[in-house]
């Protein structure tokens, strides 16, 4: 009997590996193992209401725990992490799963500046809203000189 030994030549490799990076773009990167990347961008709205801007962003998998806001001025940053259960109830051995664990991070800047107060946030469906504020613009004063 005999057997057949392929050996593929590192430019195959290199060009099955363009080639399968080429249909995988728009989605989330996956890696060999199957599973997704250290950080995935989370997609985003952003709707000017007038008073305030709308903010929606699309977290599917996360819990509302796992998500964090933080607002600087006119900067917000947006991280939550989604964790895949690995365990088994009844004291069974898992041998494979296909749950993973994925960071979802999203930093951007709102053309004017927002306040915490008055702002509010939901998640519902996998999606997160927030309604941030715009700073009340200070009117500039004219100084009188003396």
């Amino acid at each position: 009997m005999t057997s057949l030994l392929v050996h593929r030549e590192p430019f195959g490799l290199l060009f099955d590996e363009f080639f399968s990076d080429f249909f995988q773009r728009g989605r989330p990167a996956v890696a060999r193992n199957g599973e997704h990347s250290p950080a995935v961008r989370a997609r985003i709205d952003v709707v000017d209401k007038g008073d305030k801007y709308e903010v929606r962003v699309d977290l599917p998998g996360v819990k509302k725990d796992d998500i964090n806001v933080t607002i600087e001025g006119a900067h917000v940053a947006i991280t939550a992490e989604s964790k895949g259960e690995k365990k088994s109830d009844n004291g069974e051995r898992v041998l494979h799963t296909e749950r993973y664990a994925t960071s979802y991070v999203r930093n951007f800047e709102l053309p004017v500046e927002v306040t915490q107060e008055g702002a509010d946030a939901g998640f519902e469906n996998g999606v997160l809203t927030l309604a941030l504020p715009k700073r009340a613009t200070v009117a500039s004063k004219r100084l009188a000189i003396r």
